[in-house]
Parts: structure tokens; sequence; C-alpha cells
């Protein structure tokens, strides 16, 4: 579920708890009983909207059916499941327009952390691209983030949080990952230092082990009820047919 080289868990969280209010919400986007399914021309693969405690959702936000994701960027298994998984959630479910998937953040340490807000940069429409980037690329930047470089590691531990983000999107890689998307270094370090995305991550992050209590990542929840011992595509993907199977 995690690596113990990079784990700092929810400690590393509250840690830099004085960067943003804290502003986690229970729930997910509003789903109301009387929620109508738009027209079949609609493409619900292409569209993501933020729900409100600012995960990031593909597919019809007023589906009744959901799955919620909880990833961290530096747990492998979170690599392996998104590339096992995505093509099959969205033919399957997502392009029903039945069922809505969401991305939470859940970070474990400052270069979870960095990633996290990355993935974040730009329009919601641009969060799926970004987000599956990193996880694609996850074995290159995490292979410097656990360098023992001396001037590396001296640069990740400078007291200027904003200066030490900025430092490990460049030495990791993540930000030519995000250069490769065609974000400019401007936009790379204001999304580094939004102070509104940092709340929602930290809030999402306090949210997943204060209320959901997750035991590891990825971790996921089905129509709002958490899937223990669930940290696979191999064992969520039958949990998905008994949930979702009739839509």
């Amino acid at each position: 579920m995690m690596t113990k080289k990079l784990l700092t868990g929810t400690a590393f969280a509250l840690a830099i708890a004085g960067l943003a209010t804290f502003t986690a919400h229970a729930g997910t986007a509003s789903s109301p009983d009387n929620a109508q399914v738009a027209a079949p021309q609609t493409d619900w693969t292409k569209r993501v909207t933020v729900s409100e405690n600012g995960g990031h959702v593909l597919g019809n936000p007023l589906a009744r059916k959901r799955l919620v994701e909880y990833v961290s960027y530096s747990c492998p298994h979170c690599a392996t499941y998104a590339a096992q998984s995505a093509e099959a959630v969205e033919t399957r479910y997502v392009s029903t327009g039945k069922v809505s998937v969401e991305v939470r953040n859940f970070v474990r340490d400052q270069f979870d952390y960095t990633a996290a807000l990355l993935a974040r940069c730009g329009e919601p429409s641009k969060f799926f691209g970004n987000h599956r980037a990193i996880l694609a690329q996850q074995q290159q930047w995490i292979s410097r983030a656990t360098s023992p470089d001396p001037i590396a590691q001296k640069r990740w531990q400078t007291s200027d949080i904003g200066k030490r983000l900025q430092y490990i999107a460049s030495d990791t890689g993540l930000r030519a990952i995000m250069q490769k998307r065609g974000f400019k270094d401007a936009e790379i370090d204001q999304c580094l230092a939004d102070e509104v995305e940092q709340s929602l991550v930290i809030g999402m992050t306090r949210y997943a082990s204060e209320t959901v209590k997750i035991e590891g990542t990825p971790a996921f929840t089905i129509n709002d009820k958490y899937q223990k011992k669930t940290h696979s595509w191999q064992r969520l993907e039958p949990l998905l047919r008994s949930a979702f199977g009739g839509l």
C-alpha cells in the first residue's frame, strides 16, 4: 500500500497546516434523488467538475452511483491502479452517465504534496491529463526523490515552503512533466503557491484520515461506503460489477 522510504503519513499534512486553513467537507458533489441523466449524446468521459470538497469528478456530476478514489502520487500501487483501470472505468461506467468517478488527494510526504498541487494546475478539464502523466512517470521522478544527492537534500529542507516545493518540482522532474503538458514555469510556480489549492489538498487528506479512516492508498468508496482492504484494480473490479453491474 505505502512505501516506507517516503512515508511520513498524515503527520506531514498536519505539519504544514499553517500554509492554509483546513476546509474539509463531507460527501461528494450534489446528487439529488431527482437528478436526471443528460441526453445520450453527452460524452461524459470528457466532463470534469470539482466537488464541494475539492475532488475532481469525471462523468455526470449528478450521477447517483459514485466511485471515489483517494490517491497518493508517491504510492506505486496508485500508479499501477491508474494504468490498469482508466479505460475500463471510463468505457464501462462513466460513459453511461450513470456513474461518476471522483479523485481526491491524500498526501503522505512533501513529494506527494508537490505532485498533488501540480496535478491540480489549470482548468478542471486539465486535471485527469495531469494526474495520469504524473502517475505514468512515477518511477522516474520518485527515483530522483530518493536520490542521496546532498545538494538536493539540503534544498528540500529549506524552511521556506514555497521555495522547497519549487526545488522539489525542478529536482525530481515533476516540473518537466508539467512543461510537456504545456505549462509555463510561472504557471507551475503559481500552482505550487496557491493557498486555496493547498487548503483543499490538506483538507481532503485530513478527511480521508480522520473521517473515512483509510488504511492505505489507493483507497475507495462506492456510494460513500469505504471498501476496506481494497487497493488494486483486481480487488475493486468485482465490487464495481456488484454495485454498478445493472446500472
